[in-house]
């Protein structure tokens, strides 16, 4: 029982400084608490028809360039952990923006107040690229499986910190929330050196395989649908706001839940989860934008749905897919998180200069059904054509909790994929942590002693164990965390 305990409480500091990230963004993104702080600011009105707040243009904004430089980074620097400096700076900056466009600014004389909240949407974006990165990263190595598990874990509970925080008067909710990123980042260090080092030979890999353009081009579609839905729906009048905000909250719980739902009950693989699942509800968002409040803000409840179900869904995918091609998991998740950002910063502008110029209900139709058709034929084209499939598309993330889930053959395979093994090594690693000799390995793979020794030497080597016991220990170790 103890075991169990200790096996079930193992990733629970992973999913509170993850959850402590998630509440970070829906309290300064999606709560009144820090729109509120713009009314006045009437000099950084950025878009033509005046609806997007500063906040997320210029915050969005620096988060993209913020993502394109980590990812210039991250093809010759990875894994990006190993960058010391990086987490601390990260969240001292996102820290410090919030403090930025919080009531603290009150305390001002003008025209300091504009010019801080314009510093701290610009510190808030940049800072939190760098702990998402961080972030993913750290998850993707885990595998799907338990991916899934932290990351729906952590929205759960964020959720529940975030209703907490709602009940609180607004200063004391924007000065903890301004603390956020300084306990996750604080906690993600903390975890990251109790965590194995990771061995030279996968430290500083140059990309060299090709870029996933069909991951790419999906992560781009739903990003511009979100852009979309927060430029054309999510703009609210001050009575409706509240219903916004706990309908997001509901939402984004709901979305949660289904991802678990639909992969460890129904084991969809993530061609189904994508093209049957999170596009058609990101489409049906878009079916309340003809009409008036508060039955367009039920549409952006429902477009985040979609949106949140597919956001864990292409973390999955991440993990698949940094396993599968051997490429860095840093170059990986900060390229899928910058076509997501990039299409939401277009979708919004889009969004913004389409109501400057279209401003009836029947403008609003036609803008609406052609938001619909584009994301369901795109759904239809790529699921449909078999040419247009994926090696991960049909990838089942959780199958495996059924069929070898904890098992020493699951914990083998999942090491030899991690550390990039080759077929052979893969066999004689296979026999070495069952405790097979070389002279059993040589008869049992019709091979030679001197090939043995050399292959043993190799696994050792990106492994980083010294011993044929360090390496059953370590088999034993990723069992115990499976």
């Amino acid at each position: 029982m103890g075991k169990q305990l200790k096996r079930m409480m193992r990733p629970a500091p992973d999913t509170a400084g993850f959850a402590a990230h998630w509440a970070w963004i829906w309290c300064v993104f999606w709560s009144s608490q820090f729109y509120n702080e713009m009314q006045n600011l009437n000099a950084l009105e950025l878009m033509p028809s005046g609806i997007l707040e500063p906040l997320w243009v210029l915050s969005l904004g620096t988060n993209v360039l913020a993502l394109a430089v980590l990812l210039m980074v991250s093809r010759r620097c990875n894994p990006l952990a190993l960058v010391r400096w990086l987490p601390a700076v990260a969240a001292l900056a996102t820290c410090a923006g919030t403090l930025c466009i919080s009531h603290v600014t009150d305390f001002m004389p003008a025209p300091w107040p504009g010019r801080l909240y314009a510093v701290g949407s610009v510190l808030t974006g940049a800072g939190s690229a760098a702990i998402v990165v961080l972030w993913a990263e750290r998850f993707t190595s885990f595998g799907p499986r338990r991916l899934v598990h932290c990351f729906v874990a952590a929205v759960l509970a964020a959720v529940v910190a975030y209703i907490a925080l709602m009940f609180l008067p607004t200063l004391l909710f924007q000065c903890l929330t301004a603390c956020m990123p300084l306990v996750g980042m604080g906690i993600y260090m903390a975890q990251e050196q109790k965590s194995p080092r990771v061995p030279l030979g996968f430290r500083n890999v140059a990309v060299r395989g090709p870029v996933p353009w069909m991951l790419v081009a999906i992560a781009l579609l739903f990003g511009l649908s979100f852009g979309l839905m927060k430029g054309l729906l999510a703009p609210a009048t001050p009575q409706w706001i509240e219903l916004r905000d706990w309908l997001n909250v509901v939402a984004i719980a709901g979305a949660a839940v289904a991802v678990y739902v639909t992969m460890a009950v129904l084991k969809m693989d993530f061609d189904h989860l994508t093209y049957q699942v999170a596009l058609p509800l990101m489409a049906a968002g878009f079916l309340f934008l003809p009409l008036h409040e508060p039955y367009s803000i039920i549409g952006t409840a429902v477009h985040q749905f979609g949106y949140q179900y597919f956001y864990i869904v292409l973390w999955a995918i991440w993990s698949t897919v940094a396993a599968h091609e051997k490429v860095p998991a840093a170059w990986i998740v900060t390229l899928g998180l910058l076509a997501i950002q990039l299409g939401q910063l277009a979708g919004s502008l889009g969004a913004d200069v389409a109501l400057h110029c279209i401003s009836s209900d029947l403008g609003k139709a036609m803008i609406s059904s052609s938001c619909i058709f584009a994301i369901l034929l795109a759904s239809l084209f790529v699921f449909g054509s078999r040419s247009a499939s994926t090696a991960w598309g049909y990838v089942r993330p959780m199958e495996e909790i059924e069929e070898a889930g904890g098992s020493t053959e699951a914990a083998i395979e999942a090491l030899s994929r991690r550390f990039r093994l080759t077929p052979r090594e893969s066999d004689v690693f296979a026999l070495l942590a069952r405790g097979r000799n070389r002279a059993f390995i040589c008869a049992d793979l019709v091979i030679g002693e001197e090939t043995v020794k050399s292959h043993v030497k190799s696994i050792y080597r990106k492994l980083a164990v010294h011993s044929q016991q360090d390496l059953i220990n370590l088999v034993e170790e990723e069992r115990a965390n499976r």
